[in-house]
């Protein structure tokens, strides 16, 4: 466990944008089925799948209202859910794509969980507690920390899988 002193929060929410985003991608995937001239028994199933998409990326989207991330000074994070009690802590992976409005990240489980989480992050996906994007830059300055300045030789075998 971290040093409690050196904690920084921050606050998700789920995004309309990107939730727009998702809500057009799938409306255009239903309307280019349409427009095709497949047969019935092929438009069916690429039908439910794209609804199946939609619906997980919603769920995504939704699993984001009450989420923390809380930010350690030595890598580890903790992963909070208002309506869970149980926090997961994890530790940010070499690799991490920083862009000035979206974030690609991995983490590997320090419980010993097999696999890895990778997230993907927009700027209007934190919530900021005194307007401005403070919170957004203090993340995307720890994960510059955190994860492009540790190299691939310090990852053990666990991290790796």
């Amino acid at each position: 466990m971290p040093d409690e002193s050196h904690l920084l929060t921050i606050r998700l929410k789920p995004s309309p944008v990107l939730s727009a985003v998702i809500l057009a991608v799938h409306s255009a995937g239903v309307v280019a089925l349409f427009l095709m001239d497949l047969p019935l028994a092929a438009t069916i199933p690429l039908m439910l799948l794209l609804l199946v998409s939609a619906l997980l990326a919603a769920r995504a989207q939704a699993c984001k209202r009450g989420l923390s991330l809380v930010l350690a000074a030595d890598g580890a994070l903790r992963i909070c859910q208002e309506s869970d009690s149980h926090d997961a802590w994890a530790r940010v992976l070499p690799g991490a794509v920083l862009f000035p409005a979206v974030l690609w990240f991995s983490l590997a489980w320090t419980d010993g969980r097999p696999r890895c989480l990778r997230l993907m992050l927009i700027a209007s996906e934190v919530i900021e507690d005194c307007g401005g994007n403070t919170q957004w830059r203090r993340l995307r300055a720890w994960l510059r920390h955190r994860a492009l300045s540790s190299g691939p030789d310090t990852l053990s075998p666990a991290d790796a899988a």
